[in-house]
This record gives C-alpha cells, structure tokens and sequence, in this order.
C-alpha cells in the first residue's frame, strides 16, 4: 500500500517562521513525515497578492527556504517545492474556477479581511481560494495541516472538487481531509494573545538573543511580588517555557512559582535560555545556509522537478477528461 500524501504551504511574504508557525504546523509536519509523503510549498504565486518588489520577493523566499532546512532533522525526506515551478498551476485553476460560484468567494474570509481593511482588493485576493484549491488537489493530497481558523481553506477545497467532480460524472479529484494539531493551536503571543503577524505579538525562531531577550522580557505578568506565590496556569511565560522544557523540568519550575524568592523576572530568564538552547542546532544551521545557499538550490532543483511531473500527469488526465 502507498504511502498517504500531507501537503501544506507557506508563503513567501516575510520572516516566517515563529513558535506558532512551528509548533502548530511545522514539527507535526515531520512526525507526520515518518509514514507519510509530505510536500511543503514555497507558495510565492500566493505571496503576489502583497509583496510587489521583486528583491524582497526573491529575499523572502531564499530566507524561508534556509529556515525550513535548518529545521529540519538530517533524515528528513519532506519534499520541498517552489510553486512557481510547477507548470499548469494556473492553468489548473482557471479550468477550477468554472466550477466555482461567485458566491462561494464571497464567502472567503481573506477576502472579507481585505474588505475590513478598506483596501482596494486585488483579483488574485478574490481568487487566492481557487489557487489553493489547485495547489492541494494537483497532488491527490490525503491531508492538509491546518490551523484552526484556517479550516475553511480546506472546506473550500473540498467543495470545488466535488464541484468538479458532480459536473464531469466522475470522481476524478480526491477530497483531502484537515489535520487540525489540538494541543497547539492557540500558542499565546507576548501580549497574551494568539501568537500572530498580525499582532506582531511573535517570537521568530531565528531572533538574535538581544531582541529574543527584549521580547520575552516584555510579557505582561501578574503584580505579585517575589516572595509571593504565583499561578503557573494563568502565567503566559509559563505556557511559553511548556513548549522547551521537558516534564521534570516543568515541574520544578511550577515549584518555583510557589516559592519564596522566585520573580516573573527569573522566569522569563528560563524561558529564554530554554528556547535558545531548544533551537541552538537549528540556528546555527539557518546561518550557514544563509551563506552557503548553493547546497539547497540543488535540492530544491531536483524536488522542483519531482513536484511538476505529479501535477503535470494530474493535468494531462484533466484536460482529457474536459474535451481539450
């Protein structure tokens, strides 16, 4: 039997990868790679709908592609692909967007974000469903990662390939299923809130320690003083330091909040010192990537390649199938 195939996507709009981005899609990415065929995309047709400087387009995608391989482990097999080099994306999604009804697109929540925005809204915004329509079932996708709020992207998915699927009397599009990751899902920013880009609430994984060290040191706690006892569970370092520590070490650091002498301060010098040491490897790693980028493009070249011929034998059959 073949493997089942995971699929998800990142675009290439800025600094990517924050504790939410890699606890919540990232890590289950690579367990979930252990017994499944797992692509990730570099999803910069995607990114068109905001970034239009070529340099910093170009710069965000060599930036991400060096942090999802200082990353990864040494054995990973995920294949990593450009989605600008996979031939008939687009043409794959104008052929979805005929079975796709105007008002299913009025119903995207990027596209009511950008209408809050009081934003002018680009055609690729309004169209940025079907694209990732595309993108996933060009592949007989098995399963999409996806965060919580991001549920209706494969909602809609599903929809426009069944849609395809009802007009053409066959069952020519697989329906992927969501893997929604429970238990990380609502990662508290530094503010407390949902950890976000859009907060600018985030710690990015590669932060140099003098900025990782300003943010941590900024998160609002209780006013309890240092002798006086604290609540671990109602503490938004603490639910950050669950992330880095092992179990023993949680557990004497929950001691910790209930002591005599223990500060928020002193808390938020473990939580640092944790998260650096948890990402140590991989930080070194993101530099020398960030110099040596020669080593990548080799693979990503190769996995280019292996990306375009699955969606391009998916396209050959589909254009057979609607008479061109």
């Amino acid at each position: 039997m073949s493997k089942k195939r995971i699929l998800t996507g990142i675009k290439a709009t800025g600094e990517w990868m924050h504790i939410g981005n890699y606890f919540g899609m990232f890590r289950p990415l690579i367990e979930n790679s252990k017994w499944r065929e797992s692509f990730l995309m570099l999803a910069d047709y995607h990114s068109l709908t905001s970034v239009h400087d070529p340099e910093s387009l170009r710069k965000n995608k060599k930036r991400i592609i060096c942090e999802f391989f200082a990353l990864f482990p040494e054995d990973s097999e995920i294949i990593v692909f450009e989605q600008s080099q996979v031939q008939h994306i687009n043409n794959m999604t104008w052929i979805l967007s005929s079975v796709t009804p105007y008002s299913l697109m009025l119903r995207a929540h990027s596209f009511k974000d950008s209408q809050n925005k009081n934003s002018e809204i680009n055609m690729a915004t309004f169209n940025y469903p079907i694209l990732m329509t595309a993108d996933i079932i060009s592949y007989d996708v098995d399963i999409v990662p996806v965060w919580k709020d991001q549920k209706q992207h494969l909602e809609f998915a599903r929809d426009i390939a069944q849609n395809f699927n009802k007009t053409y009397k066959q069952e020519f599009f697989k329906l992927p299923e969501a893997h929604i990751e429970e238990s990380v899902m609502t990662i508290p920013g530094i503010d407390g809130r949902k950890m976000s880009k859009s907060y600018n609430n985030f710690l990015w994984v590669f932060d140099d320690e003098k900025t990782l060290k300003k943010k941590i040191m900024s998160i609002p706690t209780g006013s309890e003083g240092l002798d006086d006892p604290k609540d671990p569970d109602n503490c938004t370092v603490f639910s950050l330091i669950q992330l880095f520590a092992s179990s023993e070490k949680q557990s004497e650091i929950r001691q910790k909040y209930a002591a005599w002498g223990y500060g928020y301060g002193h808390a938020k010098l473990e939580l640092l010192d944790l998260f650096v040491a948890y990402y140590a490897q991989a930080r070194d790693k993101y530099e020398y990537y960030l110099e040596n980028f020669h080593e990548l493009e080799k693979k990503l070249n190769s996995w280019n390649s292996y990306a375009n011929s699955i969606a391009t034998k998916k396209f050959n059959s589909l254009i057979q199938i609607i008479g061109l």
